[in-house]
């Protein structure tokens, strides 16, 4: 199968996602989930697991009784083998939130309710044009916070909008529209998205572009003017979006102009993405991974801070999935970095869905009682004991 970049993969479903989310897709969609009243319990409340006992030394092995011929069988050593114990979530709670797209999420129904039931929600869901997982989290609880995402819109049966990146009328504006700068491009966008938006309220913030990593200048013009039209409407834009290693340091000021503008009144947020490119996200360089400290001490001086999603957060690239024990001690430490900066709100981790394999949905049982807080004790297994008749 060959290799697509997460723009190229995701401009491959776009077609797809747009036919859903027109309107009368939409409407489907949401007839489709039934009201959480008539729905019954996911699952039973998660049950007090059975304490362990205590740990003794083990016996000495068992001997055999004297040989006739006058020897015996040498004592067998205690077999014993303990597991690494899982990481426990930070005590003020997870900040551990799903990336999902259109694809297979097994277990994510029980995942949802598990949390909520515990009394633990999710953090943060963050889905790509599916938004029926959405639908489902806020269904279970409000208090997990939803940032959706459009990647086309369509403007008739055969011409869709790439929504992802509008760049400046003089390099290559999205086929299908037309604008003079940024403000103009803003006002066309938000024509675009807004029925999808509005048929879809369980979602909180809406991001615009993603991992658009240059015209910084003209982005912040646009995202300016998108505020504004997204606001009075009673909508939260999720500003920036862009890639890991992201933005360069000498166009902070650009991203410093509009997290002040969100700060004064809207309720916006800023959204990063942060990768490891090749291996786990502890191993990653900080010019990669926990760069986003980087850019809050900038904001902090220009009196511009305001909430953060981590809105994409994976390991190799975003390519893979690197076991369900890895998985989650990598992401347990990057909750604990997460945990010690209040700005944060959470992560999407990277990805519920089908993208270059890389779903995790066989981690959900795990992260369940990670989040809630079910994370049992390193088990030891006792020596195995034989009877005289067993031994070798």
């Amino acid at each position: 199968m060959p290799d697509f970049s997460r723009r190229q993969f995701l401009k491959f479903g776009a077609a797809f996602s747009t036919v859903l989310l027109a309107p009368n897709g939409c409407q489907s969609l949401l007839e489709r989930i039934a009201p959480p009243a008539s729905e019954p319990a996911l699952i039973p409340p998660p049950q007090t697991p059975t304490p362990l006992p205590p740990m003794v030394a083990p016996a000495p092995a068992p001997t055999s009784a004297p040989s006739p011929l006058g020897s015996s069988a040498p004592p067998q050593p205690a077999e014993t083998r303990a597991i690494k114990p899982r990481p426990s979530a930070p005590p003020g709670g997870s900040k551990l939130g799903l990336h999902s797209v259109f694809g297979p999420r097994q277990n994510l129904d029980v995942f949802l309710a598990r949390c909520a039931q515990a009394g633990t929600p999710l953090a943060l869901l963050k889905c790509v044009d599916d938004f029926e997982p959405a639908f489902k989290a806020k269904a279970l609880s409000d208090k997990t916070l939803t940032v959706g995402r459009v990647n086309a819109v369509g403007l008739n049966n055969r011409e869709f909008v790439d929504m992802q990146a509008w760049e400046p009328p003089e390099f290559a504006p999205p086929a299908g529209v037309s604008y003079a700068d940024a403000a103009e491009a803003a006002e066309q966008y938000y024509t675009l998205v807004k029925p999808i938006w509005e048929l879809n309220p369980v979602i909180d913030v809406w991001e615009a572009f993603n991992e658009f990593s240059w015209h910084w200048g003209w982005q912040a013009d646009f995202y300016l003017r998108l505020m504004d039209l997204a606001e009075a409407d009673g909508y939260r834009v999720g500003l920036w979006s862009c890639s890991a290693g992201n933005p360069p340091e000498e166009f902070y000021p650009d991203i410093a102009r509009t997290c002040a503008r969100a700060k004064a009144h809207g309720g916006h947020i800023l959204c990063l993405h942060e990768y490891s490119f090749d291996g786990l996200l502890k191993n990653a360089p900080r010019s990669m991974v926990l760069r986003y400290r980087r850019l809050y001490r900038a904001l902090q001086a220009a009196e511009a801070v305001i909430p953060l999603v981590i809105s994409e957060a994976g390991e190799n690239g975003g390519g893979g999935f690197t076991g369900v024990e890895t998985f989650l001690d990598d992401f347990a430490w990057y909750d604990a970095q997460m945990s010690r900066d209040d700005y944060v709100i959470g992560c999407a981790m990277w990805t519920l869905g089908d993208w270059n394999g890389a779903d995790f949905q066989a981690a959900l049982p795990a992260l369940a009682d990670y989040i809630t807080g079910r994370s049992l004790p390193p088990r030891v297994f006792l020596p195995l004991a034989r009877s005289a008749d067993e031994q070798p």
